[in-house]
């Protein structure tokens, strides 16, 4: 098992929320503001206040063509392809 946040993400998504019961509590402890778990990360994305709502979606990555990587400068091409997590709150 990777100990590594980022690293674990992809592999989430390989299976259903309820396959996957950590993410959920991640987001409850990030909407909760849990200094313990936002140690996790590099960096706060919350640094003022706790989100409101939080949620997880899932997106298709493909490497673009060298075209593609000329005119954007990006290594990758996303599309949504769906809801993972719905959107959660505190007051759920």
């Amino acid at each position: 098992m990777q100990p590594r946040l980022d690293w674990q993400m992809p592999f989430a998504a390989l299976g259903s929320p309820e396959q996957n019961p950590w993410l959920t509590a991640l987001c409850g402890c990030l909407l909760q503001g849990k200094p313990d778990v936002l140690a996790l990360l590099a960096v706060n994305p919350f640094p003022d206040a706790p989100p409101k709502f939080i949620r997880a979606e899932l997106y298709n990555y493909q490497f673009t063509d060298p075209a593609g990587r000329r005119a954007t400068g990006a290594w990758w091409q996303r599309t949504r392809a769906g809801e993972y997590l719905p959107v959660m709150s505190l007051r759920e």
